[in-house]
């Protein structure tokens, strides 16, 4: 088929939802993901987490298939793997002969500024998409933090709060008070009922990736195992269902506490799992507020 977009999703874009996907189609278009071994040794990464990386991107890339998606994947230990994106784009341009290159804006700056040489690179245009699963954009916060002389996080939180009616009665926060930090830092008791993040065991993808990365980051900091993280949609929605139940009651209480020999208290430990797009941030916020509205 003639392809129309050649749709470049990075390693934390894991969304059906993204920008740039929503702007294409199965039927016309390819979608390449690259695993970089330049991006990942950028810091010497936990070995977990380049595991929990490249097993979600492998995952993904499954259930793009089965949404009808044609996805070129070119894993770490492909032949000709540079470590570059740059350069797999321009291979993956010469392969499928696009009319267009079509991406998300990163998170990360130097990959903005690398994506602006791939229309010289491939002969290629490229639009580059703002990426609105962010609750602000980044043209929004700069109109908000204009003429400013303190950006505050507690103004923009609260202009957040009524853009989106999170936890407001009207345009009044609910309960009177903007934020309740002061009932947030009682002390940890260690009672035999702490609640654990939900776990998962590595599947054979997860385990084809954790043999990855033990042969290629080596000399990363970190053990490999356990590893229970999970590694897709699936999973993600049910590790945060469980903290739903099990942990949000108390953890307003206790969120800043720590005892030496508890690593979670009641904390819901999903920040992975939404900084790589299998969690949506503002879903999350509502449901916690629906949790909270049900007495919970």
């Amino acid at each position: 088929m003639a392809v129309q977009n050649l749709i470049i999703v990075f390693g934390d874009q894991l969304s059906p939802h993204l920008a740039s996907l929503k702007a294409g189609a199965p039927d016309t278009d390819v979608v390449l993901m690259v695993e970089s071994k330049r991006a990942a040794s950028i810091v010497p990464y936990h070995k977990k987490k380049l595991a929990f990386l490249f097993s979600a991107m492998r995952h993904f890339a499954e259930e793009l298939r089965e949404l009808g998606w044609t996805v070129d994947y070119v894993r770490l230990d492909a032949r000709g793997n540079t470590g570059s994106m740059t350069d797999e784009v321009a291979r993956a341009a010469k392969r499928h002969k696009p009319a267009q290159i079509t991406v998300t804006e990163p998170s990360r700056w130097p990959a903005r500024q690398a994506i602006l040489s791939w229309g010289d690179r491939t002969g290629c245009p490229v639009r580059l998409l703002d990426d609105d699963r962010f609750i602000s954009s980044i043209a929004e916060f700069g109109r908000w933090a204009d003429g400013r002389k303190q950006l505050r996080m507690e103004y923009f939180y609260r202009d957040m709060r009524r853009k989106t009616g999170l936890l407001m009665d009207g345009d009044q926060p609910h309960g009177g008070k903007w934020n309740f930090d002061a009932d947030n830092r009682k002390p940890a008791r260690g009672d035999l009922f702490m609640p654990a993040p939900k776990r998962f065991g590595p599947d054979d993808i997860t385990k084809d990736v954790l043999a990855l990365v033990d042969k290629h980051f080596s000399d990363h900091f970190g053990e490999l195992a356990p590893f229970w993280f999970g590694v897709t949609r699936k999973q993600a929605r049910a590790a945060f269902k469980a903290f739903l139940k099990n942990a949000l009651p108390f953890f307003g209480d206790f969120q800043d506490a720590m005892l030496a020999d508890e690593k979670f208290l009641y904390h819901a430990v999903v920040s992975q799992y939404l900084n790589v797009g299998l969690l949506d941030p503002l879903d999350l916020c509502r449901q916690v507020e629906a949790a909270y509205r049900d007495g919970r």
